[in-house]
């Protein structure tokens, strides 16, 4: 055979015995998928025994792998194939349509066999669920586009659920008998019980198992907070832990139902019981990985609103109410302390859950504020006090640097005394504070003489509107805390706002007293509208004497309650106010008479002698009507006026220079003498007399 011929017949025999493997390989795949076909009809769609074993069928596929890479590794690196491409096209598409098949048959004959080894595991759950983790990636492989199309699919995946239910129902069961979580109800009590088994392993096998089928911990967390947490922070408890309870750790828990707010634990013994609660469920505790265990899955759930509660119910109501006893509180510490317990525990993540750290390092400044608030609600039980429980202040400082205020001795109401002497506390105390709670205290100083016309005056609405006597009190008292912020101007830093508080208390003082002035000038012209005198009348008759009585017992009430009340030279104001509208309006009605009878005269004198008798008497000095009622020397000289002559009233005007023309005017006494006289030549000359210099 000469050099030509050898080289021809070498590739023909090489193509020829790659067409023989080929043909061959793809006959056994055929072979392998018709019994691995047969298998999952079997077991997946007809449910029938079936007559091959399948692990030697798995054992073959094993081998059948390995020829088909020998195969496939020979047809891709051969030259000669690539010479004779077009004919052996066929053969290649075959090999890969079959190889395809194969994948798929023998992807089909892992699952089986891994259902198969399912119920020989048992109780291994870490095995069971590498198994069903390995199914279900088969399953979901979606580089294949066969087996979700094949028949048998859905009985498969349906295997699986089922398969995986079935894992999960005996992981919760087998949760339930290591760890039990009991509750008895009674009419007034309820007894809680946590047992964990005492065996690690079995503890470790089930709960990284129940971690990895993601099992649903919010049931376990919700007993836990509702029942065994929630107790410990806002209710006293009585808890027992017993480590020698045969298998098992046993904390018992039993609380009643309802309690009075004032047996509720302070921060201590709260902190101890759920650190001893932590202990005990403690042996549950498996690590999972380096920063996650089962403390910590709890963690996620309940972490936020445990913390909330431990502030809210348990440390706001633990934070010192006096300065003393902050100053021999540890409760920063204990908070610190306990935190770090948790974060050890792994319950609380040290670099994102900062709640507890943080409200320990405003303790301070809550207690600044809680201090302050609690001064601010015994300031106002003080106001609610009753005002007319009074006692007389003697103050003998009249003017101050600040300002050119004084305070006259006077009646004050005993819950302002207090009020005083309180706020006197406080100004010592932020004497002697550091500067932040001194500024504090300053301030809540400030809120309390804000709200004292407000408070005050809604506690005491009523009485400050119709009873006089509180109506005087309440002026005397705001003018004397106005007198006292004077007073201490210097110690509170002679800031404006408290000088604006103190002009305040005095004009809302003043505002509410003067209201009642208003209300009793009203009174007194009601009352004066009986003083009804008229041209047409003979006589005078009893309603004018009737409504000045009125009128004066109306003052001589006023002076019962205001004269040893007020300051003297408040009520001396306050009383000649009245009068003078209450002589004014006398004067109008008479002057408005174009023509008084004699026994019309006779009678208002009558009536004027009664007021000119009596209502001096309103003062302890009764000469100082003249200075305080500008009025009052009209209404005397009216009287006078009335029961006089003409020759006498000419000689009381003496040409302009008499003691008349101290208070009327030339045409005011020519009124009168043609109202009282007839039209005579007399009357005529006397009026020409009457003249205004």
């Amino acid at each position: 055979m000469d050099l030509d011929e050898s080289m021809e017949v070498g590739p023909i025999s090489e193509e020829f015995d790659g067409k023989k493997r080929i043909t061959r390989i793809v006959s056994r795949i055929k072979d392998y998928q018709d019994k691995v076909k047969e298998i999952v009809t079997g077991n997946y769609t007809d449910f029938l025994p079936c007559c091959y074993d399948n692990l030697t069928i798995m054992k073959n596929g094993k081998i059948l792998e390995e020829e088909i890479n020998n195969v496939v590794s020979l047809v891709n690196q051969d030259s000669s194939w690539k010479h004779s491409e077009e004919n052996m096209k066929h053969h290649r598409e075959e090999l890969s349509e079959a190889i395809m098949g194969y994948k798929t048959s023998f992807k089909l004959q892992t699952i089986h066999s891994l259902f198969e080894m399912i119920p020989r595991c048992g109780d291994d759950y870490p095995k069971l669920l590498q198994i069903l983790e390995k199914i279900k990636v088969l399953l979901n492989d979606g580089s294949d586009p066969i087996l979700p199309k094949l028949d048998c699919y859905q009985s498969i995946s349906l295997r699986y659920h089922e398969e995986y239910q079935i894992l999960l129902h005996s992981l919760n069961k087998k949760f339930e008998t290591l760890i039990q979580f009991n509750e008895k109800l009674f009419q007034h009590t309820k007894t809680v019980t946590l047992k964990i088994k005492k065996d690690e392993d079995q503890l470790h096998q089930v709960i990284v198992s129940l971690v990895h089928t993601n099992y649903n911990v919010n049931k376990m967390c919700k007993f836990l907070m509702d029942n065994v947490f929630e107790p410990i922070i806002t209710r006293p408890v009585s808890l027992t832990v017993n480590e020698n309870d045969g298998d098992f750790v046993t904390m018992q828990l039993s609380y009643q139902l309802e309690v009075n707010e004032d047996l509720r634990p302070n921060h201590k013994i709260i902190f101890q019981r759920i650190m001893e609660t932590f202990y005990c469920l403690g042996h549950m505790n498996i690590v999972i990985s380096e920063r996650q265990c089962i403390f910590s899955i709890i963690a996620k759930h309940i972490k936020g609103s445990m913390c909330k509660l431990i502030i809210d119910n348990c440390l706001q109501k633990d934070i010192p109410d006096t300065i003393d006893e902050m100053n021999d509180s540890s409760i920063m510490m204990a908070i610190q302390a306990f935190n770090k317990f948790l974060a050890e525990m792994l319950f609380l993540d040290n670099e994102n859950d900062h709640v507890l750290d943080e409200y320990a390092t405003k303790i301070d400044v809550l207690f600044q504020k809680k201090f302050c608030t609690n001064i601010v609600s015994s300031a106002l039980e003080i106001m609610k006090k009753d005002l007319h429980d009074m006692c007389f202040v003697e103050e003998r400082e009249a003017h101050f640097s600040s300002g050119s205020e004084t305070f006259s001795s006077c009646m004050i109401s005993k819950s302002t005394i207090d009020l005083k002497k309180f706020l006197d506390k406080i100004l010592l105390e932020a004497s002697s504070s550091e500067k932040q709670l001194s500024e504090r205290l300053l301030r809540t100083i400030a809120i309390i003489l804000e709200r004292y016309t407000t408070e005050v005056s809604h506690n005491h609405q009523k009485l400050l509107l119709k009873i006089p006597q509180h109506t005087a009190l309440f002026h005397n008292n705001c003018n004397y805390l106005s007198y006292w912020l004077q007073k201490n101007a210097s110690k509170l830093n002679e800031q404006q706002s408290f000088m604006l508080i103190g002009s305040s208390l005095r004009n809302q003082g003043n505002k509410t007293f003067n209201n009642q002035l208003q209300n009793q000038r009203t009174q007194l012209l009601q009352s004066l509208e009986g003083f009804d005198i008229t041209n047409a009348m003979v006589e005078l008759g009893p309603e004018p004497h009737k409504a000045v009585r009125q009128c004066i017992r109306q003052l001589d009430l006023l002076k019962s309650v205001w004269q040893t009340v007020l300051p003297e030279h408040v009520y001396k104001h306050s009383i000649g106010s009245l009068l003078v509208t209450f002589c004014g309006e006398i004067i109008r009605k008479i002057f408005n008479l174009e023509d008084i009878t004699a026994v019309i005269g006779k009678g208002l004198v009558n009536v004027l002698a009664i007021v000119i008798e009596k209502t001096p008497q309103l003062f302890k000095d009764p000469t100082d009507i003249t200075i305080v009622v500008k009025n009052w020397t009209k209404l005397t000289q009216l009287a006078t006026i009335l029961d006089a002559s003409l020759i006498e009233i000419t000689e009381m005007w003496a040409e302009g220079k008499g003691p008349l023309t101290l208070s009327y005017k030339a045409d005011e006494i020519k009124h009168l003498i043609r109202a009282l006289f007839q039209n005579t030549k007399h009357r005529q000359t006397c009026l020409a007399s009457i003249v205004q210099l």
